[in-house]
């Protein structure tokens, strides 16, 4: 597994906190906010966040999608064998027409009966890959359900009017802490002295 990179810091800077991101490294300076990764690296300065906020939020779109694809696995292994052998009988059903073609014009075995017949045989290899489809299917749908079950955490850092995403797959509770002390580091008002 690769060493995900880490940012290039200022001289003087202090790392109050830090967290693996995916393929990145997210960095918590005295001064910015720091993400390295991917190529690339991306720094904000603190006094510019306006909003920073964690979620953790479950994918059931992919879950709903798994399911829809294990059920149409399960429909392509069950209609596998009986569609086969109707299109394979109705084959069957027409050689002794193919014959009578083949016979009377043994030059030629382009009749309609011997055409129809080809492509009958011809769906009934496309029927016999439905089991292999299906195995396809069922394991997308198994994993597209892990995934959404999974879920993923979320932060969101608003900006000068924009907004930027990262994303790590599960919850990340190291990623929640790195996101608080983000916030507490944040300038704000001054506040009035305890008494």
């Amino acid at each position: 597994m690769a060493v995900a990179p880490y940012p290039q810091l200022g001289p003087g800077e202090q790392v109050l906190a830090e967290t693996p991101l995916g393929g990145a490294t997210a960095v918590l300076t005295d001064r910015r906010l720091v993400v390295a990764g991917g190529g690339q690296e991306r720094s904000l300065p603190l006094a510019h966040i306006a909003v920073v906020g964690v979620r953790f939020e479950r994918a059931f779109g992919a879950v709903a999608f798994g399911v829809a694809l294990i059920i149409t696995a399960l429909i392509l292994f069950s209609i596998t064998s009986p569609l086969r052998t109707l299109i394979l009988n109705q084959s069957v059903g027409l050689e002794p027409a193919a014959s009578q073609e083949r016979a009377a014009n043994p030059d030629s075995a382009v009749g309609i009966a011997v055409a129809v017949q080809k492509v009958l045989e011809g769906a009934a290899g496309v029927v016999g890959v439905f089991p292999v489809a299906g195995w396809l299917l069922l394991l997308i749908g198994l994993a597209r359900i892990v995934i959404g079950a999974i879920g993923r955490t979320v932060v969101s850092i608003a900006a000068g009017g924009a907004e930027v995403e990262f994303s790590k797959r599960g919850n990340s509770r190291p990623l929640q802490d790195f996101v608080a002390e983000v916030g507490r580091q944040l300038p704000g008002p001054a506040r009035p002295a305890p008494r």
